[in-house]
């Protein structure tokens, strides 16, 4: 019985209530892009998931630059802009 009147009550309460719901109510919502590489839109998702961490893993001097855009530092030892000196010249 106490199921019943719950529904009946929830039932009222949704068809009298006549707020929409917006995607602007999500406070993790924003129309602003953000030019990170982290947040890079495309096909794949995001171009820095699954970059691998070393330079030993590296499959080509663009692919440790990617990784040093998006914010591996480890990469370049010398601070100097160049990652994995070793397969990217100019170090």
């Amino acid at each position: 019985m106490k199921k019943a009147i719950l529904g009946i009550v929830l039932s009222m309460f949704a068809l009298s209530s006549h707020a929409a719901v917006t995607v602007t109510d999500n406070p993790f919502y924003s129309d602003v892009e953000v030019d990170h590489p982290l947040f890079v839109k495309g096909a794949g998702g995001s171009q820095c998931k699954g970059l691998p961490r070393v330079c030993t893993q590296m499959v080509n001097c663009e692919q440790a630059k990617l990784a040093l855009k998006c914010g591996n530092t480890k990469l370049d030892r010398d601070k100097d802009g160049v990652p994995c000196e070793s397969i990217c010249p100019g170090g």
